[in-house]
């Protein structure tokens, strides 16, 4: 059994596509103008996605995207979003599952288990691998859209936008610490959403955002070292 982490509810689909530049174009929309920095690449996080034993698949139409993430033929995670002509990334969701058997045998039933089966020690440290491993799975699937921005969508983006939506007290909390160990910051807190806002957004929750170029010059170096080295990563997170 998987546990969703949501971000944003769907509000509305992209409408359509729109003419514009391609990547190392330097095009711009309204939320800045995109540097020449040596971020990460699109391929740098697949191949970083590889060293975590999953594969990331695009979907994209015009300015709209959707990313997974597989291990085989399982989804471990996915976003969607579109990009906005005046420069604002509409971060419409990201979910990071969670799931037993994807690391290690667990205990079946309530007998003993059997003698090659993890003790409880064992099992805890499993329970913060997968912990680890699931916020890493957050952390390409950002960096994915990032790249993504950068190199293929028809109007650049200097800033993006997602709901940490607030469905109960607790999950939401953890949805907003996660955020801003990403990187995002809180623009606008659950009671200060105006009605505008919860009709984008669909639901209630802390808007928050983060600055496009901050974003890659904070993640690049961490998943280039993912993605080329044996080392040990620091995460952050």
């Amino acid at each position: 059994q998987g546990r969703g982490m949501r971000a944003a509810r769907v509000a509305r689909r992209c409408d359509g596509g729109s003419e514009g530049g391609g990547a190392g174009d330097g095009r711009s929309g309204g939320g800045g103008v995109k540097s020449n920095e040596d971020f990460v690449t699109l391929e740098e996080v697949k191949r970083a996605a590889e060293r975590l034993s999953v594969e990331l698949r695009e979907e994209i139409a015009g300015p709209w995207y959707q990313m997974a993430l597989y291990s085989k033929d399982r989804q471990v995670g996915k976003t969607s979003g579109w990009a906005q002509p005046w420069g604002v990334l509409h971060l419409e969701s990201i979910e990071v599952r969670r799931f037993t058997g994807y690391w290690g045998k667990k205990r079946v039933g309530g007998g003993e288990a059997p003698e090659d089966a993890p003790d409880a020690d064992a099992e805890k440290k499993e329970s913060a691998d997968v912990a680890k491993i699931s916020r890493w799975f957050g952390v390409l699937l950002s960096v994915a859209i990032g790249c993504w921005n950068r190199e293929r969508s028809p109007f650049y983006c200097g800033r993006a936008e997602l709901l940490a939506i607030k469905d109960e007290d607790k999950q939401h909390e953890r949805l907003v610490r996660y955020y801003k160990q990403l990187g995002f910051r809180s623009v606008r807190e659950p009671d200060d959403l105006s009605f505008s806002d919860r009709v984008t957004w669909g639901g209630d929750g802390t808007l928050m955002d983060v600055d496009a170029e901050d974003f890659m010059r904070k993640w690049t170096p961490v998943v280039r070292q993912l993605a080329k080295t044996d080392r040990k990563v620091t995460s952050g997170l």
